[in-house]
């Protein structure tokens, strides 16, 4: 296995044990959904573009990244947008547009002196048509969190900003910006790509001129500078500095930025299959701990009018991938036995304080409720538990929110969960896997495993498989039916019984 990079002493000491970091990094976390962890990527590009810099961060070999990044904490913007509660009050209570504003700035209790709108908003109306319509596009508006938790979608530079607790002017809490995009920027850097991307993000994503991004910026008070008050956050964590993972991800970043289309509307297929890059990282992560050489894979089960045997295979695989983890943890954790530091402790003149300190350096072990006590083996098992318990709690529960949030995967009360892709999802891999204007359909089916390891069809069975686990019928009526779904979703035409063409209409520039 690949060395590991050495990991920064502050973050080793911020944790309780230092094990899911080591496997996968520091840290993948449940509670930041695919959308928070490609907004933060998106706020660490700005503070590093800012510099000149952005992935193109200078590092010697076998070392990692070290650079502090700044995120705007953008209080008067959010205010308006997202605590704001008189305004549609206000806006429909029949007053003269004077009288409007003055209730509204009356009622509005801030730190800041809106009145400025005045003079830059034709109509107390049409500011508010303005909030809404922030509020109603607004990234995961369905969600329950604080308005210091909300964020606007990313139209341009200014819309980025840091998540805060609910004193603002408080350290962040980092439950929603937990650092996974952190490593989603961290990835890209090593890829050998950046540059390429840094260029294409600055140009199609992040355009000071957009619209939108402009009315934003006239939403901010006079002199307001928005890189005030910022967050600062040293970069987190990647324990490997070159994988196979870096290069796909970076390969469908740079397939996707390069598609005739406007940069917002790139944004949704990115975080996607961004968040499925990073999966596959994990699953592989995992099996290299566990010592098994089985490359990952999804069984994708695409709707059906009755039960499949294909279900069954689907829930089983999503079983077995979500349980993986927890499985890499626990071999982790065992592979200290097999250091001679162990058997040298086991050796000492006191057996049980040797192990102890052995582990509590390796795994920098600091349990909340003290020092474990008993033999080597009764302290080895406390440690496990440890690890295994906090694992439990947020990353062992990665792959079953972020599949769902991407459309990977469906839920049913009684029936399980399984892999079946969503609309969106199909559109976005038609986007990134179709490289002309179309793509013969079983060559496209051979491209989602090659990829992504999405196993469809029959030919895709065996490769994942070894052979076919289920009956050869089930997986061509798998085919058949996302031909079909292709096709209402006017991505897919057949121009014979023998020639059916996936069809790519976002056409690329290249």
């Amino acid at each position: 296995m690949m060395a590991r990079l050495e990991a920064p002493a502050k973050y080793q000491s911020d944790v309780n044990v230092w094990v899911d970091e080591a496997i996968w990094g520091h840290r993948f976390y449940n509670d930041q959904t695919p959308w928070l962890v490609f907004l933060e990527f998106l706020a660490v590009f700005r503070s590093r573009h800012g510099e000149s810099v952005a992935l193109n961060e200078n590092t010697e070999e076998g070392s990692h990244e070290t650079f502090t990044y700044y995120i705007p904490r953008s209080i008067p913007l959010r205010q308006l947008v997202f605590n704001n509660p008189h305004i549609q009050h206000i806006e429909n209570t029949g007053r003269s547009d004077s009288e409007r504003w003055n209730a509204w700035l009356k009622q509005f209790s801030s730190d800041f002196d809106y009145s400025y709108l005045r003079d830059r908003v034709e109509s107390f109306s049409r500011l508010a048509r303005i909030i809404e319509f922030f509020q109603t596009t607004a990234v995961e508006p369905h969600r329950q969190r604080r308005w210091t938790s909300k964020f606007l979608f990313p139209y341009g530079p200014d819309c980025l900003y840091a998540d805060l607790p609910g004193n603002v002017n408080s350290s962040p809490d980092r439950r929603f910006f937990a650092r996974g995009g952190e490593l989603l920027y961290l990835m890209l850097n090593r890829s050998g790509s950046g540059p390429d991307i840094a260029k294409l993000i600055s140009d199609k994503l992040l355009r000071e001129d957009d619209p939108w991004n402009r009315v934003i910026t006239a939403l901010l008070p006079s002199g307001h500078r928005i890189d005030s008050n910022s967050v600062s956050s040293t970069i987190g964590y990647l324990p490997f500095a070159c994988r196979q993972e870096y290069s796909a991800l970076a390969d469908t970043w740079l397939q996707l930025l390069k598609l005739d289309l406007p940069g917002e509307t790139l944004l949704d297929p990115l975080m996607r299959l961004s968040a499925l890059h990073m999966l596959l990282y994990m699953l592989r992560r995992a099996h290299e701990e566990i010592g098994e050489k089985t490359e990952p894979k999804f069984v994708l089960e695409i709707a059906a009018p009755r039960k499949t045997t294909l279900f069954d295979l689907s829930v089983e695989n999503f079983s077995a991938n979500r349980k993986l983890s927890t499985r890499a943890v626990r071999a982790y954790v065992e592979s200290a036995k097999s250091q001679q530091e162990w058997k040298d402790a086991l050796a000492a003149r006191a057996p049980a304080d040797a192990v102890r300190d052995f582990l509590t350096k390796r795994y920098a072990w600091n349990p909340d409720d003290g020092p474990a006590a008993g033999d080597p083996q009764t302290i080895f098992n406390s440690l496990r538990n440890y690890a295994e318990k906090r694992h439990q709690q947020h990353v062992a529960k990665v792959h079953g929110e972020w599949t769902r949030q991407i459309g990977l995967s469906v839920s049913r009360r009684g029936a399980g969960t399984w892999y079946s892709p969503d609309d969106s999802l199909l559109k976005a891999l038609v986007m990134c896997t179709v490289d002309e204007d179309r793509e013969e359909y079983h060559r496209f089916l051979a491209k989602l495993y090659n990829q992504f390891r999405l196993v469809v069809g029959v030919a895709e069975a065996e490769q994942a498989f070894g052979s076919l686990p289920t009956d050869q019928n089930a997986f061509m009526q798998n085919t058949q039916r996302l031909e079909q779904r292709l096709r209402t979703l006017g991505l897919l035409r057949r121009l014979s019984d023998d020639c059916a063409y996936v069809e790519n209409p976002f056409r690329s520039c290249q």
